[in-house]
């Protein structure tokens, strides 16, 4: 399971690779090529891959500053599916995604800025 190492201002660290733009953290591997639909949102076309990997939970980050919305849809996409959607910024949610790693199956999105 890939632990989060390290957060900090544009950059995270998970499974000794170093990311420096939104990623996207699975059970077993990271997504450092993801792109969002609006880079200050999160949308529900963001989340298609996440829905079809059936999380217990989704953790957001919105950013050191918490700019980024979670757009209602998204909520709903995620409680559709039986997901839960945890929110805050990005410093707090990687503590959230690590305390919940071994427990649930958690997937995080991360915005780095």
């Amino acid at each position: 399971m890939p632990h989060i190492d390290e957060i900090a201002f544009a950059k995270l660290v998970t499974g000794g690779k170093v990311y420096r733009s939104a990623v996207l953290v699975y059970p077993d591997h990271a997504n450092g090529r993801w792109w969002r639909k609006d880079g200050m949102a999160y949308s529900p076309e963001d989340f298609a891959e996440v829905v079809g990997a059936r999380p217990d939970v989704v953790v957001l980050g919105t950013g050191f500053m918490s700019k980024v919305r979670v757009e209602d849809e998204t909520r709903n996409l995620f409680e559709e599916n039986g997901i839960e959607c945890i929110v805050s910024d990005s410093a707090e949610a990687v503590e959230q995604y690590n305390s919940l790693l071994g427990k649930k199956k958690v997937i995080g999105a991360f915005h780095l800025l």
